[in-house]
């Protein structure tokens, strides 16, 4: 692999990563949060996409981080309907 391919797929990741991390904010899941503070969920949500995690694998890495990483509660959020989301989007992609 060349270091033009790899350029590619960098910019790939970094798209991905930015449009995924734009959909999570758009969730308003934490409306005082700053945007920044989202980087750590998107990124290991992008990384089982990369890895082919099934459905139940993402919802629970949203889960546990929603509840440990940002401390709601689970009747704050709907895991279901973000996962529908995120992977509707990554079907798209």
């Amino acid at each position: 692999m060349d270091i033009n391919e790899i350029n590619i797929l960098l910019n790939i990741r970094n798209g991905n990563f930015a449009e995924l991390k734009k959909l999570i904010v758009s969730m308003n899941l934490i409306p005082s949060l700053p945007k920044n503070q989202f980087d750590l969920l998107t990124e290991r949500i992008l990384k089982q996409l990369e890895k082919g995690s099934d459905y139940d694998q993402i919802k629970q890495i949203i889960e546990n981080e929603l509840i440990v990483t940002y401390g709601l509660y689970r009747q704050e959020f709907n895991s279901e309907k973000i996962t529908d989301d995120i992977f509707d989007w990554w079907e798209k992609n």
